[in-house]
C-alpha cells in the first residue's frame, strides 16, 4: 500500500530499473562519454577534464538542493541519481553519463533537489571555471551549448508528448 500514486509509480519504476540491471552498473563512465561533452576536441576534454573535481555520495544524500546556487554542473560517471521536487515527487532517474545541474550553463536558478540513490561518482565543475574555459576554448564551449540546447528541446518534445497523452480522452 502507498499513501500517494507517486510513491507507487516510483516503486513500479525502482522494480523495471532493477530488473534490468541498473542498480548493479559498476563500470565507470568517462567524461569522453558524456552525453553533454559529445563531439569535443581531444584537448579541450583534456582541459575540462582538468577543471573537474571529483566527488563521491553516499546513499539518499543530497547533491543539490533546488534552493542552493546554480553555480556548477555535475557530471554523473558512476551510481544512478533522483530527481525531486520539493513534494518529494521524483521527476527522473538518471544513470551514468548523464550530466545534472547543467541549467547553471544558461545562468538559471536550480529548480529541484538531486538525491544519490546508490554510491554516486561525479565530476563536477563550477561555472567561474567553466566560463574561464570558454574563453580559452570557445569552439569546444560552443559544441557543449548546442548539445545543451539538443538535450532540452529533446526533454520539452518529451513533456509534451506527455501531456498530449494525458490530457487525451
Amino acid at each position: 500500500d502507498f499513501a500517494q500514486l507517486d510513491e507507487a509509480i516510483e516503486w513500479a519504476e525502482d522494480q523495471i530499473i532493477f530488473r534490468y540491471g541498473g542498480f548493479s552498473q559498476t563500470s565507470d563512465v568517462s567524461l569522453n562519454d558524456q552525453e553533454l561533452l559529445q563531439g569535443l576536441s581531444a584537448e579541450g576534454l583534456a582541459d575540462l577534464e582538468g577543471l573537474c573535481e571529483s566527488r563521491s555520495y553516499h546513499p539518499g544524500e543530497r547533491i543539490i538542493g533546488r534552493t542552493d546556487e546554480a553555480d556548477s554542473v555535475f557530471f554523473l560517471q558512476r551510481g544512478m541519481v533522483s530527481v525531486k521536487l520539493s513534494d518529494g515527487v521524483r521527476l527522473a532517474t538518471l544513470v551514468p553519463g548523464t550530466a545534472f545541474g547543467e541549467l547553471a550553463l544558461l545562468g538559471g536558478p536550480r529548480s529541484a533537489d538531486v538525491f544519490a540513490d546508490n554510491s554516486v561518482l561525479c565530476q563536477r565543475i563550477e561555472i567561474d571555471r567553466f566560463n574561464d574555459f570558454r574563453e580559452r576554448r570557445p569552439a569546444d564551449a560552443e559544441r557543449i551549448m548546442r548539445n545543451l540546447a539538443d538535450l532540452l528541446a529533446h526533454r520539452l518534445l518529451q513533456a509534451n508528448t506527455k501531456i498530449e497523452l494525458l490530457s487525451a480522452n
